[in-house]
Parts: C-alpha cells; structure tokens; sequence
C-alpha cells in the first residue's frame, strides 16, 4: 500500500510553515512528524474488536504478551504520536 503524505501548506517565513488546518510549525507539512495521511488510510482494530496477538517490551525492557499478561482482563492499549512544539 502506498500512502500518499499531506504536504498542503506554505512557507511563512524561515523555518515558518503554515499547513492546510493553519498550524504554524518549523518542518513545511508532509516532513518528520508532520507527515499525516491523506485518503483511506487503515488505522487498527475498530473499538471493541479482538486485537491481533501482540509481544512487546514493557517500560523495563522485558517481554510483554498483551493476550496472556493480562489474564483475561480487558486491557486499553494506548498509542501516541509525537508533535512538533
């Protein structure tokens, strides 16, 4: 799948860029942390649905099966993007 990168916006000024939803930032719109998706674009398991099975590490580095660690309790899985500021 190819994912077509946002990059509507303008050049304000150096280092000044304005994107489309009129955010002012130092990186022009499409580039690092501003490279949103435009379109369909698959973001994960509708709310409710069974997540597929996932092995991560927890915050100490050790192994973390999100299935099996939680013993059956229901579990919020929590992902976060990184902004400009």
């Amino acid at each position: 799948m190819q994912i077509e990168r946002d990059t509507r916006g303008s050049e304000l000024g150096p280092n000044q860029y304005e994107d489309a939803e009129g955010y002012i930032a130092p990186l022009p719109a499409g580039f690092g942390p501003r490279s949103n998706p435009l379109g369909a674009f698959p973001t994960g398991p509708e709310v409710g649905e069974p997540l597929p099975d996932v092995i991560t590490l927890d915050s100490d580095g050790n192994d973390l099966d999100l299935h099996a660690d939680r013993k059956g309790q229901p579990a919020i899985l929590v992902f976060t993007r990184s902004a400009v500021w």
